[in-house]
């Protein structure tokens, strides 16, 4: 009997063991990160999104045009509370300007303020390009691909890592799904839950990011620009 019971389990363990091996393909891994850093690489982009956490909410909508010169209008809106500010940040670069829009309070200068020259181009950081296949398939516990949407299983403590390396961030569960088309991320959401401690002191951290990202051709901007109040000129 305990022969037939030990055979029993070792079979089930088996199973159970072969299942969660089938549970991470590193290939639908891989497929992700190579979208994501062609994503970053886009050289023009509308991306519209929702980064919410406990007690707010930014509505984000940002356009960028670099093919020729480059182009940017984005724009920001905070929810806090009871507190709503549909505009709260405007920000705009053309023909080589910076426009900023602050609650009503408009001013421009120029991009060599931002430590940009005339015809620079933005360049999205990427943070896991040093990282190996292997070391990248490491930052996912499991996935499911169906069609063209990913649905990963984040590793929490290496992510915890990534947002904190001095260990202050403890994440119970985080997750991350994104649909991939002609090897580009047009869609991505990314969940995470846990605990910040600083200095003996903890609070909850509840985090949902939003984005969905498409083509741009054309950027239109508010006729107003050049009435904002001219920085440079004071300098």
């Amino acid at each position: 009997m305990k022969k037939l019971l030990t055979f029993i389990l070792t079979c089930f363990l088996s199973l159970s063991l072969a299942g969660c091996s089938h549970s991470k393909n590193n290939d639908d891994i891989l497929t992700f990160f190579n979208a994501l850093d062609n994503t970053l690489n886009l050289k023009s982009a509308q991306i519209n999104g929702i980064l919410t956490m406990k007690d707010s909410k930014l509505n984000i909508n940002a356009q960028i045009l670099q093919k020729d010169d480059l182009q940017v209008a984005s724009s920001i809106g905070l929810v806090a509370g009871k507190n709503v500010q549909n505009n709260f940040l405007n920000f705009y670069i053309k023909d080589g300007k910076t426009y900023l829009n602050s609650m009503g309070t408009k001013t421009q200068s120029t991009v060599d303020k931002i430590g940009l020259k005339q015809n620079s181009k933005l360049n999205a950081y990427n943070p896991f390009l040093d990282l190996t296949d292997d070391q990248l398939c490491e930052l996912f516990d499991s996935s499911k691909k169906e069609d063209n949407n990913y649905t990963f299983k984040v590793n929490t403590s290496k992510l915890a890592t990534l947002l904190d390396n001095m260990g202050s961030i403890k994440l119970d569960n985080a997750t991350l799904e994104a649909t991939i088309r002609n090897n580009k991320i047009t869609h991505l959401a990314l969940n995470f839950i846990g605990t910040q401690t600083v200095e003996n002191a903890s609070a909850d951290i509840d985090v949902s990011l939003k984005l969905n990202i498409k083509n741009l051709k054309k950027i239109n901007f508010p006729n107003d620009l050049e009435e904002y109040k001219n920085e440079t000129a004071e300098d």
